[in-house]
């Protein structure tokens, strides 16, 4: 006669989920994660607070205008330090890191000052090949957002080097408030784009000050950084300007298409609507991007150094996130009546833009690991293939829509649906490519 199979107790039960949650408690990566996502959750929170005061102060055609400077901004930030920053990470000790810091610095300096010299020149016909004509004279405003969100960049991976993401997060929060209320101050006593334009430019650099305040770590011999040094760190790294940089402008610039495109095709109302939707989606997007993406890439950089295994977290943390797409998808059903409600009537539209607008962004979710393993892996290059594919197919999508006299949300939609498309093939690509890296690493350590 068989026995039947004993049942677990409740008292085991209980044990075993203890054990899972004091090791979660434990574990190194678990706690940066939650240290990085509490704060940008506050962060986000703090902004979405504000959003109803902003929305209703400054109105659609006002988001426009300042939805394509932050086009502008987005595609042209991973040039101002060619992606330098990055390297920050990965150097193989503290005196290098502390180099590439003062290394990336210079280059933001030198690009900025590079990018005004340009605009004393010739503003006009650079603001019209931009696709920038909205802006008007708030494209001086450029080269100092450039060089605030190098210093940011700079400041923020070298809290990550150094494991302080507890005060990322805390930071993210301090700059969120300041942030967004000077939008809300200087709309109430001018309710122009130039507030909004000049707070977006400067706030990065809040939170770079912040973060140096309270960074530790610094190696006590740092050195001089002369020639010979700043060659061997620019070929050491050159990976980064060759192959990253291009590959997150070309990622900023498909990212971005739909407001300049909007604007210049629409109109800037059209692009507002679009950039507030943006905004709201990429709540949860900059929230997982921020908290697990830094955290996921240094953890990612520590495991390829020792030799172990990549392909396992890649997996189990971009099924983790891929388990949040159909909440997003079908929260966003509703978003109409809930853009309305919460930003006023005359965001009605933007709802119907976000329900195409949540497919899209939440793959964009998921593909956050498969991103950040990208440049471990050493697939930098089939990366950049894949960003100017997908800013062809996404150009083509909204010029498709203005050539058949379709409206601006069908425009979206075509965006969204194309998109998505690009992220799954993307994801099945740059994960077989790991699960290859890990064969070729068991390999070579003779397994």
């Amino acid at each position: 006669m068989r026995r039947r199979p004993r049942r677990r107790s409740s008292t085991t039960f209980y044990a075993s989920n203890l054990k899972i949650v004091r090791h979660l408690r434990s574990s190194t990566l678990s706690r940066n994660i939650l240290a990085v996502a509490t704060g940008t959750a506050a962060g986000q929170a703090v902004a979405f607070a504000f959003s109803p005061l902003i929305t209703r102060i400054y109105g659609p055609e006002i988001f426009g205008i300042q939805g394509v400077f932050l086009a502008l901004v987005s595609i042209l930030s991973p040039v101002v330090a060619l992606r330098y920053p990055l390297a920050i990470i990965v150097a193989d000790n503290d005196s290098d890191a502390w180099h590439l810091r003062r290394l990336a610095m210079r280059m933001g300096f030198a690009l900025s000052a590079g990018l005004t010299v340009l605009l004393l020149l010739a503003a006009e016909p650079i603001s019209v090949l931009l696709g920038a004509e909205a802006l008007g004279p708030l494209i001086w405003f450029l080269p100092l957002a450039l060089l605030c969100v190098a210093a940011q960049d700079v400041a923020g991976y070298t809290a990550a080097r150094r494991g302080q993401f507890r005060l990322v997060g805390v930071v993210t929060v301090v700059q969120a408030f300041l942030a967004n209320l000077a939008r809300v101050l200087g709309g109430l006593a001018a309710p122009i784009a130039g507030v909004l334009v000049a707070v977006t430019s400067v706030a990065p650099a809040v939170q770079a000050g912040l973060l140096n305040l309270r960074i530790k770590g610094y190696p006590e011999s740092r050195g001089a950084l002369g020639k010979e040094e700043v060659f061997r760190l620019l070929s050491k790294h050159r990976d980064f300007p060759l192959f990253r940089m291009p590959t997150d402008v070309l990622n900023s610039a498909s990212q971005s298409v739909p407001v300049i495109m909007l604007a210049a095709l629409y109109s800037p109302t059209a692009a507002g609507l679009y950039a507030l939707t943006r905004s709201v989606l990429n709540l949860p997007a900059n929230l997982i991007n921020a908290a697990i993406g830094n955290v996921l890439y240094a953890r990612f950089a520590e495991l390829s150094r020792s030799g172990s295994e990549l392909w396992g977290m890649l997996l189990k943390s971009t099924l983790y996130l891929l388990s949040l797409a159909p909440i997003i998808i079908g929260v966003s059903w509703f978003s109409p009546d809930i853009f309305a409600f919460i930003f006023g009537e005359e965001w009605r539209e933007a709802g119907h833009y976000a329900q195409w607008m949540a497919i899209w962004i939440s793959l964009m979710i998921v593909n956050v690991p498969t991103s950040r393993i990208v440049a471990v892996i050493g697939r930098q290059g089939l990366s950049l293939l894949f960003n100017v594919a997908l800013l062809g197919i996404r150009v083509l999508s909204v010029l498709a829509a203005a050539w058949t006299s379709a409206d601006a949300r069908t425009a979206v939609a075509w965006f969204s649906i194309s998109s998505a498309g690009m992220i799954v093939l993307s994801l099945a690509v740059f994960s077989y490519s790991t699960y290859r890296f890990d064969m070729n690493t068991k390999a070579s350590n003779g397994y």
